[in-house]
């Protein structure tokens, strides 16, 4: 083995360990942000008149949320090293568009004290967050980086359990992303390229 291949190697497993650290730290940061919904949601009584506690509590939630989803989910991508293609990358970008509408559009309402409502936008950047994902894990699929049901279950559990978080379901869209930190680490350790 060369000088040369020898330092490529253990650039690529130094990146590698960089993206699989920073996708389990955003997997702990979307949990938090998802415990503080999810307990909002079942705790808090939201007023449409004016903001309440549970009101700024569960929208401010979105900042950790979705800062944590959206790195999590672009670290999967780069773990898998462009393998899911044109459809995973198209998938990111999607994704993060959606993400950063709905993460403004929750801090302003933060801001202001009150819901803003920006049109549709709210809703179809939900949507999309769910077609992202859903762009991903088809070009994920053949990857093989993550079993298949985990490809299946994660757009639409994605959304229901995020922005348009539904009673209980973001406690356990929580459960699939602790379930995620645990089984990626050890899915990439036996992967093949």
């Amino acid at each position: 083995m060369t000088t040369t291949t020898t330092t490529t190697l253990r650039a690529e497993a130094r990146t590698e360990a960089f993206w699989l650290r920073l996708t389990l730290v955003s997997i702990a940061l979307a949990i938090l942000g998802l415990l503080i919904m999810g307990l909002s949601m079942l705790f808090g009584t939201p007023h449409d008149d004016n903001f309440r506690a549970s009101d700024y509590m569960l929208t401010s939630a979105a900042l950790p949320q979705g800062v944590g989803l959206f790195l999590a989910t672009l670290g999967f991508h780069r773990l898998q090293r462009g393998q899911d293609g044109k459809l995973g990358t198209a998938g990111i970008w999607v994704y993060g568009v959606c993400m950063v509408e709905l993460v403004i559009e929750c801090m302003a309402s933060v801001v202001a004290g009150s819901e803003l409502i920006w049109g549709p936008l709210y809703p179809l950047c939900a949507f999309g967050l769910m077609i992202g994902l859903a762009l991903l894990a088809a070009g994920s699929w053949k990857v093989g980086l993550l079993p298949k049901w985990m490809l299946g279950v994660w757009p639409p559990l994605g959304l229901i359990g995020s922005f348009f978080g539904i009673g209980p379901i973001p406690l356990v869209f929580m459960a699939f992303l602790a379930l995620l930190a645990m089984v990626l680490p050890q899915r990439l350790r036996n992967w093949t390229t």
